[in-house]
């Protein structure tokens, strides 16, 4: 069992798999997930790359930082991330603590922040720091589309 602290690599899409409507439309997005749970990764990645997304997945909020860095430096074969999706309540680091350190890089990748403790406060943070609150537990429905909404938004290309 990998450490809590982990940056788990999953395996490469098949690039010869058939492309879903979404991974056409957004040519296939660069998810980065993270959550100390590891059902809840794998039900998240699993659902992302079902919707034809590429996926990594790290196991808590100081993971994702270095996945991010590691991404960024061309140590993996993303070469960038087009959206996050973060658990809150993580040990050693938040999901919002994880957040405000990447928004200190000005970095404006999109955001999506999975809490099973959502409340105004949580809201009001995550809203500053462009991150949407998808509140526990969610459907693999309302996953995509909160995932959907962020990478339209981002989107330049009219549709």
């Amino acid at each position: 069992m990998p450490p809590s602290d982990a940056f788990l690599d999953l395996p490469e899409p098949d690039d010869d798999a058939p492309l879903t409507v979404r991974s056409m439309r957004f040519g296939r997005a660069r998810i980065l997930v993270a959550d100390d749970d590891a059902a809840m990764r794998t039900v998240v990645a699993d659902t992302l790359e079902t919707d034809g997304y590429r996926v990594r997945v790290a196991a808590s909020g100081r993971a994702f930082l270095d996945a991010i860095v590691s991404i960024d430096g061309g140590q993996h074969a993303m070469d960038g991330v087009d959206l996050v999706v973060i658990d809150n309540r993580m040990p050693g680091m938040t999901g919002l603590e994880a957040l405000r350190r990447l928004r200190r890089t000005e970095r404006s990748t999109p955001a999506i922040l999975m809490t099973a403790y959502p409340g105004p406060e949580v809201e009001a943070e995550a809203t500053g720091l462009d991150a949407t609150v998808l509140p526990k537990p969610f459907s693999r429905a309302d996953l995509s589309a909160a995932v959907i909404s962020k990478l339209v938004g981002r989107a330049s290309a009219p549709w």
